[in-house]
């Protein structure tokens, strides 16, 4: 019976002890915005996504004296765009939230719904942003699971479903078919490219590889070979391994390179475009960084890439209308806060990464 009275002792002592310093219940919600709701932790992965983009603008302004100092970087004394550090984090937190909410909220007043590969890519790209590129090394830390990341990213996707709603094909704003075939040939080209980048070649390595991309250039020129047998050989490619997509493009071995700004940039993009269908060149890059052997081919010929790069092409004509219309109209909508949970979160208390 004493046993019984002391344990019951202890448990309401536990009780009244979390009643003080307070408890934080699992699926929390922090933050509601137009009937979309948000827990702790994934309003956490909206701050920590802030926290690293005000990060990247402190070091964008910070002075060669202080890049080249090696006293740790005080953030919290930083100001970004005007504001304290941790105030711009915290409400920049709270304004992609808002995004979010919105892009969401349209696509459910419009019956749009996420297809099972939009979905899947989603939560592949978040796993491999996961365990490849180290953001568990800053999300779990600080609270953020996996698969709150997955959630996270999944709901990103609702701002490419929207636009599409919006510009794509028989949608409500759509692009000319004319249009968008005029700017894609205005801002892409095809080219078949045999790339070689030095970097800790000797000079006779380099001047061996310089002769043989020579020797591929006369061979191309004078039809002794194809730039596929060209492509195979200098890759060592074997023939077993050697297959192309049934319902791939024409010629498995063209790139597409765009201009500045479309995603498929390349430094000699504009030498490239200069050149005739079929012509090649054989370019030696600036300061003997290497060579590029390139067939420039006419992407118009093949309806495969303009077709699979139709809503790329889309976003580069109206992704900057797209994205003021958007944010104009999510910055007028209301965060219902719970501060309890939210004030939990401290801008200068979040768990950086640590590499050793």
């Amino acid at each position: 019976m004493k046993i019984l009275k002391k344990i019951t002792a202890a448990i309401i002592i536990c009780i009244m002890a979390m009643s003080l310093i307070g408890c934080h219940p699992k699926d929390e919600i922090a933050v509601t915005i137009d009937g979309q709701k948000y827990t702790s932790a994934y309003y956490m992965a909206a701050l920590l996504n802030a926290y690293t983009e005000a990060q990247n603008l402190v070091y964008n302004d910070l002075s060669e004296e202080e890049l080249s100092s090696s006293s740790k970087i005080d953030f919290s004394s930083k100001k970004v765009e005007g504001k304290a550090f941790d105030t711009w984090v915290k409400d920049t937190a709270i304004e992609s939230l808002k995004q979010i909410a919105y892009y969401k909220s349209c696509c459910e007043k419009n019956e749009l719904k996420l297809t099972e590969e939009q979905t899947s890519s989603a939560e592949y790209y978040a796993s491999l942003y996961w365990s490849s590129y180290g953001y568990s090394q800053l999300f779990e830390p600080n609270g953020v699971s996996l698969e709150t990341y997955k959630k996270y990213m999944l709901d990103g996707s609702y701002s490419a479903l929207y636009f599409e709603h919006l510009y794509g094909k028989d949608g409500e704003k759509e692009i000319a078919s004319k249009t968008v075939k005029s700017e894609f040939k205005k801002n892409f080209i095809l080219a078949n490219m045999l790339e070689v980048t030095f970097s800790e070649e000797t000079d006779a390595e380099k001047k061996k590889i310089g002769e043989q991309f020579e020797d591929y250039y006369k061979a191309l020129k004078n039809g002794k070979k194809t730039f596929e047998e060209v492509y195979v050989e200098y890759n060592n490619i074997k023939e077993e391994d050697h297959k192309h997509e049934e319902d791939g493009p024409k010629d498995p071995h063209a790139t597409v390179i765009g201009d500045e700004g479309t995603g498929y940039e390349h430094d000699y993009y504009k030498d490239i475009k200069k050149l005739d269908a079929g012509e090649i060149k054989l370019i030696k890059k600036d300061d003997n960084a290497g060579y590029l052997l390139v067939i420039k081919q006419d992407i118009s010929a093949d309806k495969y890439y303009l077709e699979n790069m139709d809503m790329t092409v889309r976003h580069l004509i109206k992704d900057e209308e797209f994205t003021a219309d958007s944010e104009k109209a999510a910055a007028k909508l209301t965060a219902d806060i719970n501060k309890y949970a939210v004030n939990q979160f401290k801008v200068n208390k979040i768990v950086e990464p640590s590499y050793q």
